[in-house]
């Protein structure tokens, strides 16, 4: 039998989750070959600069220049693009039309027209894509087996909470009063050596619905597998002053209905990193017609409930589970490069999820729910 062939990735910008996710999930898949970190000098500030040459020594690969050059280079097969969110979809793009098979960064466009353009290049160059989130990690394989099973009879609603512990809570003043920038086209608020948000990327505030919000957004999408019907949603700055001085929100709360009937509630984004024992909270109830379903996946390693009891037990160890799925996305994403199709989390979804986080800002502007499909002009 032929051996399998390798797949050569470029990595496209490392301003975000690029150095300590993606790039080392890439270089521990057998099928993939880590070529050469690129990007674009004009476009980017010291700190991806100076991140993209560190990861490029890393890994012992080139740090090209440009873009461009990836793009027209026959030997680069996969691109990893985590450009900051203000260039990641004319980026994707740009790639699928020159033919490249794309892993994208979350969410992988800031607005509906990017987003259609990935999907339309994807089609035309017959490429494959999929867009970061969290579907093949255990707790919606957990539930979407449940489902199967009929476990709880038909799904009738979801409940996500997914709130990050990251940054320092308390920082904003008693007597303010929340204001929601509606500059949506700016996503990413950078501070050179500063990272008051915790986010890890010298980052000092971000649209916590567009960053952490896409994650349970995408998931109740995924488990729910019908078209968003309507939005609602509303918006806050609650614990973090790096987002309430730059008018970003760092909390929000969403209501969503599907067109089967499905309905879902989604709080998410970001609290004092003290605020939690572990890395914030990642909990989900799922109501059927014949009973309901409860995970955690997000308590500490082991939890004490206090003295022992007559059985000698005080506490529960707690072991951990795969929260993110990474790994299995980009064996997915090699599987359907090697069969010539999608997968499961491609660029479809990624307008989708893009379309529903615009709706939910559109929402609480309007102060109303929103229906969609939105009009890409409009949005």
């Amino acid at each position: 039998m032929a051996s399998e062939r390798t797949y050569r990735v470029a990595l496209i910008s490392c301003a975000m989750h690029q150095p300590t996710n993606y790039a080392p999930a890439f270089a521990d898949n057998p099928r993939v070959e880590i070529a050469c970190v690129a990007d674009d000098p004009a476009e980017i500030d010291t700190y991806v600069a100076d991140t993209n040459r560190a990861v490029a020594r890393q890994y012992g690969v080139p740090y090209v220049e440009d873009i461009q050059a990836v793009a027209d280079d026959p030997t680069i097969d996969i691109c990893s693009v985590c450009a900051q969110l203000e260039r990641r979809g004319r980026i994707s793009a740009r790639l699928a039309a020159a033919g490249k098979h794309l892993f994208m960064d979350k969410p992988n466009a800031i607005g509906l027209a990017e987003a259609r353009a990935i999907v339309e290049a994807a089609r035309a160059s017959g490429v494959s894509t999929i867009v970061y989130g969290r579907p093949l990690s255990s707790t919606p394989q957990q539930i979407e087996r449940e489902l199967a099973a009929g476990s709880i009879g038909e799904l009738a609603a979801i409940h996500w909470d997914l709130i990050f512990a990251k940054g320092t809570a308390g920082t904003v003043p008693d007597a303010w009063a929340t204001q929601i920038s509606d500059d949506l086209a700016r996503f990413t608020f950078r501070a050179h050596g500063e990272d008051p948000s915790g986010s890890g990327h010298d980052v000092w505030a971000k649209r916590e619905l567009h960053e952490i919000g896409l994650y349970p957004v995408g998931l109740v999408q995924y488990l729910a597998a019908a078209p968003v019907r309507t939005v609602y949603a509303q918006l806050g700055q609650y614990w973090l002053g790096s987002h309430a001085s730059r008018g970003v929100e760092d909390f929000a709360a969403m209501h969503l209905t599907f067109a089967n009937g499905v309905t879902a509630t989604v709080t998410t984004g970001r609290f004092g990193r003290t605020t939690d024992p572990g890395s914030g909270v990642d909990k989900v109830a799922v109501v059927g017609t014949r009973g309901s379903i409860v995970v955690d996946g997000s308590p500490p390693a082991a939890v004490t409930y206090g003295p022992a009891d007559e059985f000698g037990k005080s506490a529960t160890r707690l072991e951990g589970a795969n929260a993110s799925g990474l790994d299995e996305q980009i064996a997915e994403l090699v599987a359907c490069i090697d069969a010539g199709r999608e997968t499961s989390n491609n660029a479809h979804h990624g307008y989708a999820q893009v379309e529903t986080l615009l709706a939910g800002y559109a929402s609480y502007f309007q102060g109303a729910p929103i229906t969609l499909p939105l009009a890409e002009a409009a949005a």
